[in-house]
């Protein structure tokens, strides 16, 4: 697309935002953007506000560039155009992963085992909300590795607002989307059309925590329409934040209790590398050793599986950690393998 039709393009999208469909529908009718704005007689100055997108530093790409993502652009109503602050880098593979915004430490922590292995191979999309999308993310950077947001508002509006050093960190190593142009607030319809941005630009999509109606299961419903592939993280009968993630599983998505399944659903083949063996320098710590072996506890269970004394179990687990024999998350302990 020509920069002056670009320009008439983003103008619409203003014009009309949050309701992006509008803009679809008319440019069905007149599929000239400028033509489209003329016959309007719409109130906007196109290159005043062509103009904020370039101090702002944002591109505006339209999905006959190069720049547009391949996977993106063969979905149904995929978006004329993507906001971009950062870049997207040629022949990167994605994979999507979401979940609650009340994750669990149980959800916390199987993502940190699971995401490690997997970041080699993919750049990891998520929506940048709380809980695991903003773990996914955070994961990542901290593998000094990209990662990508979407967003279901314009890029000059951080939301939630607690992420803006997040926010800066991804721009820097990664990329962040959106499909509506400056200025579109945060609004709730907006993220169900964020959600199919999500799963469009992957490879796969892996559900951590999503109860049994949730925008998880909206980005997963998606990807099934795509033909990705899906993947679900098992947890507890009990717990209403693994409601959805069961009803994936029972409708076909691939259960993942480590990286390596969804490295083998891509047929990614890795050198198998041992477990090192953690060894017990004393008695306390081969009880609690023996006692994580099975799953991260809390303290108090581990407590009343040992029967350390409390002082005794508290400065071991301490020293374990600093050793690096055990890891802790939330409240959970785990070994560190």
């Amino acid at each position: 697309m020509k920069i002056e039709e670009k320009i008439y393009l983003n103008a619409l999208n203003l014009a009309f935002s949050p309701n992006i469909e509008k803009v679809w529908k008319i440019l069905k009718k007149i599929p000239s953007p400028k033509k489209a704005f003329l016959s309007l007689k719409l109130k906007i100055d196109p290159e005043k506000e062509w103009k904020k997108l370039k101090k702002e530093k944002i591109k505006f790409i339209t999905k006959d560039e190069k720049e547009y993502p391949p996977l993106l652009r063969e979905i149904p109503n995929p978006p004329l155009g993507i906001y971009l602050k950062g870049e997207i880098k040629k022949d990167e593979k994605y994979l999507a992963i979401v979940g609650s915004r009340k994750a669990s430490n149980y959800g916390k922590m199987a993502l940190e085992e699971i995401l490690p292995p997997l970041l080699d191979d993919f750049v990891i999309v998520s929506g940048f909300a709380k809980g695991i999308d903003a773990l996914s993310h955070k994961i990542s950077l901290s593998f000094k590795k990209r990662t990508i947001a979407v967003l279901g508002a314009g890029l000059d509006i951080i939301y939630p607002k607690e992420h803006k050093k997040l926010f800066k960190e991804i721009e820097k190593n990664g990329a962040l989307i959106s499909e509506y142009p400056l200025g579109t607030k945060p609004y709730s319809f907006n993220f169900p059309l964020r959600n199919r941005i999500i799963a469009g630009i992957s490879l796969g999509v892996l559900v951590v925590e999503a109860k049994e109606k949730s925008g998880s299961l909206i980005t997963a419903n998606f990807a099934l329409d795509f033909g990705r592939e899906i993947f679900a993280i098992p947890g507890s009968i009990f717990s209403q934040n693994t409601k959805g993630t069961h009803k994936l599983i029972k409708e076909g998505a691939k259960l993942v209790e480590k990286g390596e399944d969804i490295l083998e659903a891509f047929n990614i083949k890795k050198a198998i590398i041992k477990e090192k063996e953690i060894k017990p320098k004393n008695e306390e710590e081969k009880k609690i050793l023996d006692t994580l072996k099975e799953s991260p506890l809390t303290f108090d269970e581990i407590f009343k599986k040992t029967k350390i004394e409390v002082s005794k179990l508290n400065s071991t687990l301490l020293l374990m950690e600093i050793e690096k024999k055990i890891k802790k998350s939330g409240n959970l302990y785990k070994i560190n393998q």
